[in-house]
């Protein structure tokens, strides 16, 4: 008997042990991924998952090759800077007090050249109190001119895409379909994301965002619930502005078709796009968060970062476009039947 309740006593320490290295090495769940390149850090909505024994995992809403040994792990995710080029991360770390930390480094070819350096995650506390939020701003503390950094955003490359998503860019070809190639509105949510400078102007309860590129005019509706009855699908939409907090939330439907960012993935005339603007405490830098939600073609919502700085000494200047500069080449080139073809394509 007294060997049985040293072994009851023994199995009864070992127990909160065996449980806390499970918790340890639990790497299931929604983090929030943070990288450091020299000044800039950039951050991410790291999503992992494990299914049928097998580790999946998704940054900003694109897929990523995971590997994961106990409390190590390794991340590769694909990007694509400002110049074009796609290369990847490889971020190696461990999960230490449920935190995870280590180093990364930059693979293949890019414009952008970075350093090895640090990265981290700490788990998404996504669901805030509705008690206690920030003052809301006055609406004329956004109004300004902006001029955007290269903070926060990823760019991540490739998207989680429905089968329809996939047909889709199985055919696209950016160099002849993109839309502002030949001078067409790009529309949302590329407008928000592009590095140009852009105005915000409040006036008879609306926002008017004023964007350099393709000299694009958007009114945000603050105190409209719904789009008139005879107002038609645009590549801008019909937005609803609220303050939740000290955030102003953008919710935008009524879109025609168009696509999303530089790979040419489709966004459809049911997409959702959400804006989560937020100023700092000195009311100098604004970021937000571009969600789209698209069931039609994505299987995980994409997400896009981006920062801007006040700048009063930045102007909006006119945009011009020469259709002429596309359509000439391709002409001289013998390529124009082909593009007559592809029309079904374009939109």
């Amino acid at each position: 008997m007294k060997n049985l309740n040293f072994f009851i006593r023994v199995i009864t320490l070992l127990i909160p042990c065996c449980i806390l290295q499970a918790n340890e090495f639990d790497f299931e769940g929604r983090w929030i991924l943070s990288l450091q390149d020299k000044k800039r850090t950039l951050i991410g909505l790291l999503e992992i998952e494990k299914n049928d024994q097998a580790w999946v995992a998704y940054l900003e809403g694109g897929p990523v090759e995971i590997n994961i040994k106990q409390n190590q792990i390794e991340i590769l995710a694909d990007s694509r800077d400002v110049r074009g080029f796609v290369f990847n991360r490889r971020l190696t770390g461990f999960l230490v007090n449920k935190q995870i930390q280590g180093r990364y480094q930059q693979e293949g070819a890019a414009a952008q050249k970075e350093e090895p350096g640090p990265w981290s995650a700490v788990r998404d506390r996504k669901h805030k109190s509705t008690t206690n939020l920030p003052k809301i701003p006055k609406p004329e503390e956004i109004s300004g001119i902006w001029t955007a950094t290269q903070e926060l955003d990823f760019r991540k490359y490739s998207m989680s895409l429905t089968q329809e998503g996939k047909d889709w860019l199985e055919q696209y070809l950016p160099y002849y379909d993109q839309p502002d190639v030949r001078c067409t509105s790009i529309g949302l949510p590329a407008l928000v994301t592009y590095s140009f400078p852009f105005e915000i102007i409040f006036s008879n309860g609306r926002y008017t965002f004023l964007y350099e590129y393709q000299s694009k005019v958007r009114r945000i509706w603050a105190n409209t619930e719904s789009p008139g009855s005879f107002m038609p699908p645009s590549r801008m939409g019909f937005s609803k502005g609220v303050w939740e907090g000290n955030e102003l939330v953008i919710k935008t439907q009524l879109l025609e078709k168009t696509v999303r960012d530089f790979r040419g993935e489709l966004i459809s005339e049911n997409a959702i796009i959400e804006e989560r603007y937020s100023l700092s405490e000195d009311g100098q830098t604004l970021t937000a968060l571009i969600i789209v939600d698209d069931p039609d073609n994505y299987q995980r919502k994409p997400i896009r970062r981006r920062q801007w700085v006040r700048n009063a000494s930045t102007e909006i200047f006119p945009y011009s476009c020469d259709p002429d500069s596309f359509y000439i080449p391709m002409y001289q080139d013998g390529e124009m039947q082909m593009y007559i073809d592809r029309s079904p394509l374009r939109f």
